[in-house]
């Protein structure tokens, strides 16, 4: 397991494990990038990685995230030992699919505004 304090260190992590990440959990909001953000710049530089969204907020603060127009697994907060195990494994089943060809992975992912 790794884990990363901001978007651009969640990037850092992500170009140096090279593909060796199974599954990114993301918190919907977090200060400076939230997480629905930081979800589409990971899939822009790697269209296959799986994602998870979680929070602790009610659905009105995720539809203001943009969460509600993406298809993806949600967990919400609090949550039990299985329904986070039953979350992880969805996650992981699930498939991008994309009908240009993948996104070329760079060493440096852009962050907003830089």
């Amino acid at each position: 397991m790794l884990e990363a304090e901001s978007a651009p260190e969640a990037l850092d992590v992500l170009s140096q494990a090279r593909g060796r990440i199974d599954l990114v959990i993301l918190d919907v909001v977090m200060p400076d990038c939230d997480g629905v953000e930081l979800g589409q710049m990971i899939l822009e530089e790697w269209s296959d990685q799986r994602l998870l969204y979680m929070s602790a907020h009610p659905a009105e603060v995720l539809v203001q995230h943009g969460l509600e127009s993406l298809d993806v697994p949600f967990l919400a907060k609090p949550y039990t030992r299985d329904e986070a195990l039953a979350k992880v494994r969805e996650a992981l089943e699930r498939r991008h699919t994309t009908e240009a060809s993948p996104v070329e992975r760079r060493k440096n992912p852009r962050l907003p505004g830089k």
